[in-house]
Formats: structure tokens, sequence, C-alpha cells
């Protein structure tokens, strides 16, 4: 198939655009993970980090008041406890009655806070520190959980360990110090991955879907690419079997009529025009089917050639299929010394596609203009009809092969879509042009350009 490479380089092409979806689905959905990592991890340490503290602080407010209760009478039990700015803690039992602690252990630095000479001094008393040794982390971890009103920390633990940093599974805070034991203490999360998934799991959703989608579309246009190629095969095929067949009775008629032309019993004018007209077409027929067959461009045996003689031969062979159309036909020329550079058969069946075409797409009375004129070195063809027109939509598609304008389902007019496909390729090979100007209902004009060739070189 004429199309493989093309249909190789769209196969490639969707592969690679797969993967590099897939890459970028990955680099996205990589980079959410880390940031709900990084969110996550902010979280666990300010979660350990502020209930170490809040434990600590009720701890030291806990045994400050211990301590001042034991020298209050039974009916006194209401105390305030307050952290001056000099760093000295005032009790209040009554309004009367106010006690300065701490002042012989006030630091001469502005920068250390209260609560660290608070827990030093706590840390001395050997019988507190006893008692809370190994109360510290449960009453860290019991402090989280009191906390945690969502249970989102329900899979949480707490571990404490001696000596240095100790590695675990899981997503562990940043390290705190038990005031009391001398250990560390971290708050571990051992299923964070799977919190991690189920935050992103909206995302991975969307990802697998585009996905999903997009391979849906490539493997669609893929399909419809083939079955396309299928039908270009048979087309083909179809095409170069029925030339196959159209070469025999084109051969068969054409011994036929030069048989007739050799005759000695034709002897009226009319007999003779039309026997010619018959060779003439046959023969351009024949020129067509070959083409066909072997689906290539014409070719061109050049030589010195005066269009002006090429398009009367063509206007006489057409005489009779514009009488019958009733066609009023009118030619013009301008300036002189129109010899061009090419085929004189193949620049025949170009003027005959026009003129051909000029007929089956006018009304009943149609009328044809062919203007004939030679400016600037370049010979130029106007053939303008006053037929149905074509709609500038189609206007670069005209000239492609097998390809007809688009009639609502009408099959008044019969065609294949190759004429003007033959036209522009013999044009190309005269190093010429081929323009068309219309529009619905205003008929059409094609224009032909040439580069001429001086008159006095013909042989």
């Amino acid at each position: 198939m004429r199309s493989n490479p093309d249909i190789s380089l769209a196969r490639f092409l969707m592969i690679v655009s797969m993967v590099l979806l897939g890459i970028l689905q990955y680099l996205w959905l990589h980079n959410e993970y880390l940031n709900k990592y990084r969110d996550m991890e902010t979280k666990i340490n300010h979660v350990m980090f502020s209930s170490v503290r809040d434990v600590e602080d009720s701890l030291l407010f806990s045994n400050l008041a211990n301590n001042e209760f034991t020298s209050m009478d039974d009916s006194d039990r209401t105390i305030k406890i307050t952290i001056n700015a000099d760093d000295s803690v005032t009790f209040q039992r009554t309004p009367d009655e106010v006690k300065i602690l701490g002042k012989e252990v006030r630091h001469a630095g502005p920068h250390r806070e209260m609560r660290g000479i608070l827990l030093r001094q706590l840390k001395s008393d050997t019988s507190f520190c006893a008692a809370n040794e190994n109360s510290m982390s449960k009453m860290v971890m019991g402090h989280i959980r009191l906390t945690d009103s969502t249970d989102e920390y329900a899979g949480y633990h707490l571990i404490s360990w001696l000596g240095e940093d100790t590695m675990v599974r899981g997503l562990m805070s940043r390290p705190q110090i038990d005031a009391f034991g001398e250990k560390k203490m971290a708050l571990i999360n051992p299923n964070y991955k799977a919190d991690i998934f189920r935050g992103i799991l909206p995302h991975i959703s969307f990802a697998l879907f585009l996905l999903v989608m997009v391979g849906a579309a490539f493997y669609y246009i893929w399909k419809n690419l083939r079955k396309q190629m299928q039908l270009n095969a048979l087309r083909d095929e179809f095409v170069s079997n029925i030339t196959h067949e159209l070469k025999t009775p084109i051969t068969t008629v054409g011994v036929a009529l030069e048989s007739l032309n050799m005759s000695d019993n034709l002897n009226s004018t009319n007999s003779r025009r039309y026997l010619d007209i018959c060779q003439s077409e046959l023969k351009r027929l024949s020129m067509l089917v070959e083409r066909i067959l072997h689906n290539h461009a014409p070719q061109i045996h050049y030589e010195k050639i005066d269009i002006q003689q090429v398009l009367d031969d063509v206007m006489h062979h057409m005489k009779v299929q514009f009488d019958n159309k009733h066609a009023i036909i009118n030619v013009r020329h301008r300036g002189e010394g129109f010899v061009i550079n090419g085929d004189k058969s193949h620049m025949s069946g170009v003027l005959y596609n026009l003129l051909e075409n000029a007929l089956k797409y006018s009304p009943s009375n149609p009328v044809i203009t062919v203007n004939l004129g030679r400016d600037n070195g370049s010979i130029k063809v106007d053939i303008q009809d006053n037929g149905i027109g074509i709609d500038p939509e189609y206007h670069d598609k005209i000239f492609d092969k097998l390809y007809r304008v688009p009639q609502h389902n009408r099959h008044d007019v019969k065609g294949h879509g190759l004429g003007l496909s033959y036209v522009a390729d013999v044009v190309r090979k005269h190093n010429g042009r081929i323009d068309l100007e219309s529009e619905i209902g205003k008929g059409a004009k094609f224009s032909m350009t040439l580069p001429a060739c001086d008159a006095s070189a013909m042989n």
C-alpha cells in the first residue's frame, strides 16, 4: 500500500503522544504526592511539638500549684499563678495576700524563657522525675488523642528511645526531648502512604480517566485510518481492473475506425468529419485510460505548438456537442504569437476538459466565452461559462484527484472527478498555473497561464 509510511508515522506519533501524556501525568501526580507528604510532615511536627509543650506546661503549673496548696488552709483553695515580665512567679490566694517566688532563680539575660528555668528546677526534684519518667510519653499521646475530635490521628503512635536518632518505617516527626526521662520522643504515622494516596485519589482518578479517553480517541482514529486506507486500496484495485478491461474495446474500436477511414465507401464530407472526431476522441480516451492505469502524472513529449491552432482543432471536434446543447461560443484573441513548448495531445485534452465542463454545468442554452491572449511573455487562456458555479469553499479541492463538488444527492451530471485533476497535472508539467474564479449561480471562469515561446522558433 502506498500510504504505509504515513500509517507508520501516524502510529509512531500516537504512541509517542501517549507516552508523553503518561510521563506528564506521572510528574504531576508525583508532585502532588510530595506536596501532601510535606503538608503531613509539617502537621505532624506541629502536633508533636505543641503536645509536648502543653504536657510540660501542665506538669509545671500542677507542681507549682501543689507546692502552694500544701501551705494553704482548707478554707482557702483559690489560687492565681502569674509569670511576670521579670521572670518571677506570682501566687495570689486572696486579694490581700500576694507571694512572689522565683526571684533567686531569675536569669540575667533577656532571652531565656521562664518555663525553661522552671523545668530545670522541676528536673532537680528527683521524686517528681521518677514519678513521671515512664508516663511522659503516655501523657503526650493521651493529650493528642484527647484533642483529636475527628480521629485524624487514630493510626498514629508515639515512640521513645535513648541515644542517637532511630530509623522507623513511616512518617516520623522531629524528635522531642522528654524533660524528665532524658529520652527522645517522636510521633510516627506508619500508614502515611495510604493517607497520602487517599488524599490524591481524585487526582489519580482524573489522570486515569484522561489517559483512557485519549487512548480511546487515538484507537478510534487509528481504526478509521486503517479502514480508509483499505478502502483506498480497494478503489485503486478497482480502477486498475476497470482500465485494463477498457483497453480491449478501445483497441478494437480504434482498428474498426481506422478500417472505415481507409474505405472508399465514405464519400460524404460529414461522414469523414465525424469519423475524424471519433478517432480523435478515441485517442484521447485511450490516453486517459493509460494514465489511470499507470496512476502517475502524464508523460509530456515537448515540442513547439501553437495554442491557437490547438484551440481551433478542439472547437472543430466539439462542434457537434455545441450544436446539440444549443451553446453560444464566443472566441476572442488578443495579441499574437501563441507558441509554447509543450505536448499537443495533452493540451488538447486540457482544453477539451474545460470546455466539456462548461457545457455540462451550464443551463439549457450555455454561453461560453474563450479569451486567448498574450502578455509579457505569458499566454493566457480564459474559459468562462454561465453555469451553476462553484462555492469558494471548494476551490482549493476542485483539482484533487477523484474529488467532486457535493451536489446534495443530485446526480444529474455524471463524472468521476478525474478531469480537473488531469488538467492541473498537465498545466504543472508545462510550468504553468490554473486558476478558478466562481460563485454559486454566477458561472465559473478557469484561467490557464503558460510560458510563451518565440513563434519564429516553431518548426
